[in-house]
Protein backbone atom coordinates (compact mmCIF):
# COMPACT_ATOMS: atom_id res chain seq x y z
CA UNK A 1 0.00 0.00 0.00
CA UNK A 2 2.73 2.63 0.58
CA UNK A 3 4.28 1.32 -2.02
CA UNK A 4 1.48 2.35 -4.67
CA UNK A 5 1.12 5.35 -2.57
CA UNK A 6 4.52 6.43 -2.85
CA UNK A 7 4.08 6.11 -6.93
CA UNK A 8 0.65 8.03 -6.76
CA UNK A 9 2.82 11.03 -5.10
CA UNK A 10 5.80 11.11 -7.59
CA UNK A 11 3.07 11.29 -10.79
CA UNK A 12 0.58 13.52 -9.19
CA UNK A 13 4.50 15.77 -8.14
CA UNK A 14 5.29 15.24 -11.80
CA UNK A 15 2.03 16.30 -13.21
CA UNK A 16 2.80 19.54 -10.85
CA UNK A 17 6.50 19.83 -12.79
CA UNK A 18 4.70 19.74 -16.10
CA UNK A 19 2.02 22.02 -15.36
CA UNK A 20 4.73 25.07 -13.62
CA UNK A 21 6.58 23.84 -17.21
CA UNK A 22 4.00 24.81 -19.68
CA UNK A 23 3.31 27.93 -17.51
CA UNK A 24 6.68 28.97 -17.75
CA UNK A 25 6.94 28.84 -21.53
CA UNK A 26 7.64 31.94 -22.93
CA UNK A 27 11.04 31.83 -21.10
CA UNK A 28 11.77 29.13 -23.73
CA UNK A 29 9.55 29.22 -26.30
CA UNK A 30 10.77 31.58 -29.37
CA UNK A 31 11.70 33.94 -26.34
CA UNK A 32 12.69 36.28 -28.95
CA UNK A 33 9.08 36.61 -29.99
CA UNK A 34 8.31 34.98 -33.16
CA UNK A 35 7.36 36.19 -36.45
CA UNK A 36 8.57 35.74 -40.04
CA UNK A 37 11.20 33.94 -40.70
CA UNK A 38 14.30 34.94 -41.67
CA UNK A 39 17.27 32.55 -43.04
CA UNK A 40 20.89 34.81 -44.09
CA UNK A 41 23.82 32.82 -45.47
CA UNK A 42 27.02 34.27 -45.36
CA UNK A 43 30.27 33.28 -47.28
CA UNK A 44 33.82 34.36 -47.24
CA UNK A 45 35.43 36.80 -50.02
CA UNK A 46 38.42 34.67 -51.35
CA UNK A 47 39.05 36.07 -55.03
CA UNK A 48 38.43 38.50 -57.30
CA UNK A 49 35.17 36.64 -58.94
CA UNK A 50 33.48 36.84 -55.41
CA UNK A 51 34.71 39.87 -54.88
CA UNK A 52 32.75 40.68 -58.06
CA UNK A 53 29.65 38.99 -56.86
CA UNK A 54 29.61 40.97 -53.75
CA UNK A 55 30.28 44.63 -55.94
CA UNK A 56 27.17 43.50 -58.20
CA UNK A 57 24.92 43.03 -54.88
CA UNK A 58 26.14 46.37 -52.42
CA UNK A 59 24.56 49.92 -52.23
CA UNK A 60 27.98 51.32 -51.84
CA UNK A 61 29.16 50.26 -55.71
CA UNK A 62 28.62 52.56 -58.78
CA UNK A 63 28.62 50.81 -61.84
CA UNK A 64 29.39 53.08 -64.89
CA UNK A 65 27.60 52.77 -66.98
CA UNK A 66 24.59 51.68 -64.40
CA UNK A 67 21.33 52.65 -63.36
CA UNK A 68 22.38 57.13 -63.78
CA UNK A 69 24.52 58.63 -65.91
CA UNK A 70 28.03 58.41 -64.62
CA UNK A 71 29.24 62.06 -66.66
CA UNK A 72 31.37 63.52 -63.65
CA UNK A 73 33.13 59.67 -63.45
CA UNK A 74 33.58 59.71 -67.04
CA UNK A 75 34.79 63.03 -66.99
CA UNK A 76 37.37 62.09 -63.94
CA UNK A 77 38.86 59.24 -65.77
CA UNK A 78 38.96 61.51 -69.00
CA UNK A 79 40.90 64.28 -67.33
CA UNK A 80 42.78 62.39 -64.10
CA UNK A 81 41.03 64.85 -62.32
CA UNK A 82 37.95 67.43 -61.82
CA UNK A 83 37.81 70.88 -60.13
CA UNK A 84 34.70 71.89 -58.14
CA UNK A 85 33.80 75.13 -56.33
CA UNK A 86 31.55 73.02 -53.63
CA UNK A 87 34.06 72.96 -50.60
CA UNK A 88 34.75 69.88 -49.47
CA UNK A 89 36.29 68.79 -45.56
CA UNK A 90 38.86 66.13 -45.10
CA UNK A 91 36.42 64.02 -42.81
CA UNK A 92 33.82 64.49 -45.83
CA UNK A 93 32.77 60.91 -47.24
CA UNK A 94 33.51 60.30 -50.58
CA UNK A 95 30.07 60.50 -52.71
CA UNK A 96 30.31 56.42 -53.44
CA UNK A 97 32.80 54.02 -51.68
CA UNK A 98 33.62 52.70 -54.96
CA UNK A 99 33.31 52.61 -58.59
CA UNK A 100 33.27 49.99 -60.98
CA UNK A 101 33.57 50.36 -64.97
CA UNK A 102 34.32 47.81 -67.33
CA UNK A 103 37.72 49.10 -67.41
CA UNK A 104 38.90 48.85 -63.34
CA UNK A 105 37.53 49.34 -60.35
CA UNK A 106 38.59 53.06 -58.39
CA UNK A 107 37.81 54.13 -55.30
CA UNK A 108 36.57 58.05 -54.81
CA UNK A 109 39.34 60.51 -53.49
CA UNK A 110 38.79 64.50 -52.79
CA UNK A 111 40.85 67.54 -51.18
CA UNK A 112 40.51 70.53 -50.80
CA UNK A 113 43.17 73.25 -52.54
CA UNK A 114 42.97 76.84 -52.49
CA UNK A 115 39.24 76.77 -51.53
CA UNK A 116 38.61 74.13 -54.64
CA UNK A 117 37.94 70.36 -54.48
CA UNK A 118 39.66 67.86 -56.19
CA UNK A 119 37.96 64.77 -57.34
CA UNK A 120 39.76 61.86 -58.21
CA UNK A 121 39.66 58.47 -58.90
CA UNK A 122 42.45 55.75 -57.95
CA UNK A 123 42.39 52.77 -59.58
CA UNK A 124 42.30 49.61 -56.91
CA UNK A 125 42.65 45.74 -57.31
CA UNK A 126 39.50 43.92 -56.62
CA UNK A 127 39.93 43.17 -52.84
CA UNK A 128 41.11 46.07 -51.91
CA UNK A 129 37.73 47.89 -52.60
CA UNK A 130 36.27 44.76 -50.81
CA UNK A 131 38.23 46.53 -47.99
CA UNK A 132 37.27 49.65 -48.80
CA UNK A 133 33.64 48.54 -48.93
CA UNK A 134 33.59 46.46 -45.33
CA UNK A 135 32.49 47.46 -42.02
CA UNK A 136 33.59 45.98 -38.81
CA UNK A 137 31.36 43.00 -38.19
CA UNK A 138 32.75 42.85 -34.45
CA UNK A 139 30.59 46.37 -34.07
CA UNK A 140 26.92 44.94 -35.22
CA UNK A 141 24.74 43.00 -33.45
CA UNK A 142 25.55 39.31 -32.45
CA UNK A 143 23.27 37.39 -35.07
CA UNK A 144 25.79 39.19 -37.78
CA UNK A 145 29.02 37.61 -35.86
CA UNK A 146 27.08 34.29 -35.87
CA UNK A 147 26.66 34.36 -39.16
CA UNK A 148 30.26 34.24 -40.45
CA UNK A 149 31.31 31.87 -37.77
CA UNK A 150 28.24 29.31 -38.23
CA UNK A 151 27.97 30.47 -42.20
CA UNK A 152 24.03 31.26 -41.59
CA UNK A 153 21.88 32.33 -39.12
CA UNK A 154 17.74 32.34 -38.59
CA UNK A 155 15.53 35.11 -37.30
CA UNK A 156 11.77 35.38 -36.25
CA UNK A 157 10.05 38.71 -36.52
CA UNK A 158 13.55 41.07 -37.30
CA UNK A 159 15.46 42.26 -40.45
CA UNK A 160 19.17 42.22 -40.40
CA UNK A 161 19.41 45.50 -41.92
CA UNK A 162 23.60 44.98 -42.80
CA UNK A 163 22.30 41.93 -44.93
CA UNK A 164 19.79 43.39 -46.59
CA UNK A 165 21.75 46.29 -48.00
CA UNK A 166 24.38 43.55 -48.95
CA UNK A 167 27.10 45.39 -46.55
CA UNK A 168 30.51 43.74 -46.82
CA UNK A 169 31.91 42.41 -43.95
CA UNK A 170 35.16 42.72 -42.31
CA UNK A 171 36.14 40.18 -39.18
CA UNK A 172 39.17 38.92 -37.89
CA UNK A 173 40.65 40.26 -41.12
CA UNK A 174 38.62 38.17 -43.09
CA UNK A 175 35.98 39.40 -45.71
CA UNK A 176 31.86 38.22 -45.88
CA UNK A 177 29.08 38.85 -48.29
CA UNK A 178 25.56 37.88 -47.81
CA UNK A 179 25.02 35.12 -50.41
CA UNK A 180 21.43 34.07 -50.27
CA UNK A 181 18.14 33.61 -47.96
CA UNK A 182 16.68 30.44 -47.36
CA UNK A 183 13.28 29.99 -45.62
CA UNK A 184 11.94 33.31 -46.23
CA UNK A 185 8.33 33.74 -45.39
CA UNK A 186 5.39 33.13 -43.01
CA UNK A 187 6.28 31.03 -39.43
CA UNK A 188 3.95 29.57 -37.27
CA UNK A 189 4.53 31.81 -34.69
CA UNK A 190 3.65 35.08 -36.90
CA UNK A 191 0.47 36.62 -37.19
CA UNK A 192 -0.53 35.95 -33.24
CA UNK A 193 -0.10 32.65 -33.53
CA UNK A 194 2.56 32.57 -30.63
CA UNK A 195 0.62 34.26 -28.50
CA UNK A 196 -2.16 31.94 -28.72
CA UNK A 197 -0.30 28.77 -28.36
CA UNK A 198 1.32 30.65 -25.25
CA UNK A 199 -2.02 31.32 -23.94
CA UNK A 200 -2.92 27.72 -24.27
CA UNK A 201 -0.26 26.16 -22.88
CA UNK A 202 -0.69 28.43 -19.98
CA UNK A 203 -3.94 27.58 -19.70
CA UNK A 204 -3.25 23.60 -19.51
CA UNK A 205 -0.33 24.03 -17.55
CA UNK A 206 -2.60 26.31 -14.39
CA UNK A 207 -5.19 23.12 -15.54
CA UNK A 208 -2.44 20.99 -14.16
CA UNK A 209 -1.17 22.52 -11.36
CA UNK A 210 -4.46 23.10 -9.95
CA UNK A 211 -5.19 19.42 -10.51
CA UNK A 212 -2.21 17.87 -8.78
CA UNK A 213 -2.83 20.33 -6.22
CA UNK A 214 -6.49 19.19 -5.58
CA UNK A 215 -5.24 15.48 -5.88
CA UNK A 216 -2.20 16.46 -2.82
CA UNK A 217 -4.55 17.97 -0.63
CA UNK A 218 -6.66 14.63 -1.06
CA UNK A 219 -4.21 12.48 0.07
CA UNK A 220 -4.56 14.28 3.84
CA UNK A 221 -8.09 14.71 3.86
Amino acid sequence: MNYVRGLYVVTIFSVFLIGIGLILNPFYLHPDGGGTKRTYHVEQIENKSMANQAFGLSEKILDCPGNRPCVLEEQILEEDSVESTVPVYNDDPPWYSVVRTANGTYIPKQSAENNTTILTLEEVSAMTAVEQLAVPAGEQPEETQKAIETGSVTVYGEVIELFERHEVLEYEGDYYMHKKYEGVGSHWTADGGLAIARAILFLIGSGLVAASGWHFRSLYD
